[in-house]
């Protein structure tokens, strides 16, 4: 007892100077809890996301994770090795070792601590260094941390504070031995295409500046860029060799046509885009900032000109952020779209993603704004610990888990891009024990036949180890995508949207019946297909033996269809029609 009671004494004072840290840390577990506790019955992001999972899970099938060059059959025909994600990266390193949930799991874990960790390491030590300002680092860190982020992505966003830091170090000559850690991980765990490139684009600015105003080359600043760019060189080789070495296939990015897709602007368009960019961000890069824009950065303005180095700060990230938003709406004027139309690269390359920073660029913001608004005399912390309040309720209403509770116990919601959700948990959207009948009812290896899908996710049966004819990647070979285009040519000539979709932007390898209006059908929608014209024969060419419809096709006869037999459970959201070609 007396051991205990000690304990408690020593543990007392360390909890009151740590009050903070504690306090934050509990709202970011808070905050990833449902999560953890609903597993499987906890709703996600569909849309970029459960959708894109499979490509490691086939990857990781396909027993070829390091392998530099070969095919991979599951999905796309014979698709080349090096269509599919890098075997230098965490991500596919979790699914290697963990099933597909505690892997996609483990992953948002990671991706959440990283960004509340590596914030909260910038914040401290390059913006809000004082002690008396320690408390606010763990807030904007919190803060931070609580984003819904893509973590498909990996720490393509939310290990920018974490990296950043580390270049800092490198700038400041400090702590190089654990920054070049940091700065190999990150390249590990993100995107080169995503957000590296324009992370290297804006650090290699900052460097020619610094060049420039200072007259002063420190290396070791260059070399913590230089040891980025080689890293990613390494963990992305699969992407380089596809680039630069691989002379196998023309990429179906080739055929992407954004004037064709109506994606070029007007001005007036021009200028929506510009604020909806500024005010709401974009979805994959999502930063919920809206009232930081709206409230904080404004007082903060209004009242910390006497503070000139939280206001520089502000005033220079706001620029950086404003300026990003222009060049994000200007990427899409007719001006820029007409001009790059015949470039396959520049039509391609989505150029605008500077706009990935801005999740990072708008929490330093806050960070600064609150600095500035708690030093007002009388009012300054109350009006802090308001707009912490304020900010960190709106992310946690975003937390789809939630806001469903909000929801449910008010009427009230107050997520952003709710859609992206379609209220489908991870269970039931891959519905394990449904795709099982039907694998038991073909009753053959899934490697000897392959099959296609009508409204629902390619990704679901990739998921359940069925080999596909359709499936979603930013790059598989163009002459399979001219291919597939012909099983289902007379629906795509009677539905232009799909046409264009299809034809003009590509990564989605689906079958479009004319008569669908979206990706997904849903068994309570009670949708059938009356018109539906396919080419069984150029099914058959792909080696195509089976389709799995979430509607029932009326007319299947008539496209040299056999009916099997139809699936459906009571608690799932889909139910199957399953149909051989003749």
């Amino acid at each position: 007892m007396q051991n205990k009671l000690q304990l408690l004494r020593k543990l007392l004072p360390w909890l009151t100077s740590h009050k903070s840290a504690l306090f934050f840390s509990i709202l970011v577990v808070a905050y990833v809890a449902p999560f953890v506790v609903l597993r499987q019955n906890a709703h996600f992001t569909i849309n970029d996301n459960l959708d894109w999972i499979t490509a490691w899970i086939v990857l990781v099938k396909s027993g070829k994770v390091f392998a530099l060059t070969g095919t991979i059959n599951q999905m796309l025909g014979e698709l080349p090795r090096n269509c599919l994600p890098s075997g230098f990266n965490v991500i596919t390193w979790l699914y290697l070792i963990l099933p597909p949930f505690r892997a996609y799991l483990i992953n948002l874990l990671l991706v959440h601590l990283t960004a509340f960790i590596g914030m909260y390491l910038l914040l401290k030590h390059y913006v809000l260094p004082a002690n008396h300002q320690r408390w606010l680092a763990w807030a904007g860190a919190a803060s931070f941390a609580t984003l819904p982020f893509y973590t498909v992505y990996g720490l393509s966003i939310a290990g920018q504070p974490l990296l950043f830091y580390a270049m800092l170090n490198a700038y400041y000559d400090r702590k190089i031995i654990g920054s070049v850690f940091i700065i190999i991980i990150f390249a590990l765990y993100s995107s080169l295409p995503l957000a590296g490139v324009f992370i290297l684009a804006a650090l290699g600015l900052a460097a020619l500046y610094d060049y420039w105003r200072h007259r002063k080359l420190r290396l070791k600043f260059w070399g913590a860029i230089t040891l980025l760019a080689g890293s990613y060189v390494i963990t992305e080789i699969w992407l380089i060799y596809n680039a630069f070495f691989s002379s196998g296939f023309l990429s179906s990015r080739e055929e992407i046509n954004r004037l064709l897709l109506g994606q070029a602007l007007d001005w007036h368009g021009v200028q929506a885009l510009i604020v909806e960019n500024l005010v709401n961000g974009q979805y994959h890069a999502v930063s919920l900032h809206k009232y930081i824009l709206g409230i904080a950065v404004p007082l903060a303005l209004l009242t910390g000109w006497r503070q000139k180095r939280e206001y520089k700060g502000i005033l220079l990230l706001l620029t950086l952020a404003v300026s990003i938003s222009i060049f994000y709406g200007f990427r899409y004027s007719e001006f820029f779209i007409s001009a790059v139309a015949g470039n396959s690269f520049l039509n391609s390359f989505q150029i605008q993603r500077f706009h990935w920073l801005h999740p990072l660029l708008w929490y330093t913001i806050f960070a600064l704004c609150l600095a500035v608004i708690d030093n007002i005399r009388y009012i300054g912390k109350l009006l802090a610990v308001l707009l912490i309040t304020l900010q960190l309720g709106f992310l946690f209403g975003n937390n789809i888990e939630y806001d469903l509770v909000l929801k449910k116990q008010t009427g009230i919601s107050v997520i952003e891009n709710g859609w992206l959700y379609e209220n489908i948990s991870y269970g039931e959207f891959f519905a394990d024990s449904l795709f099982k009948k039907i694998d038991t009812y073909i009753g053959r290896p899934k490697e000897d036949y392959r099959v296609a899908t009508i409204g629902i996710y390619p990704a679901i049966t990739q998921y359940h180890g069925f080999y596909t004819l359709d499936g979603r990647l930013n790059i598989y070979p163009l002459a399979y995508k001219h291919a597939f285009r012909q099983i289902m040519a007379k629906e795509l000539d009677k539905n232009q949207f799909w046409q264009k979709y299809f034809d003009y932007w590509g990564i989605t390898c689906y079958l479009f019946p004319a008569e669908l209006e979206y990706y997904e059908i849903r068994k309570s929608y009670q949708l059938k297909l009356n018109h539906l014209e396919l080419d069984s024969q150029a099914f058959k060419k792909l080696g195509g033996e089976y389709i799995l419809s979430a509607a029932e096709i009326t007319n299947y006869q008539e496209s040299g269809l056999e009916f099997l037999q139809h699936f459906s459970e009571d608690w799932s959201v889909w139910e199957i029609y399953l149909y051989r070609v003749r």
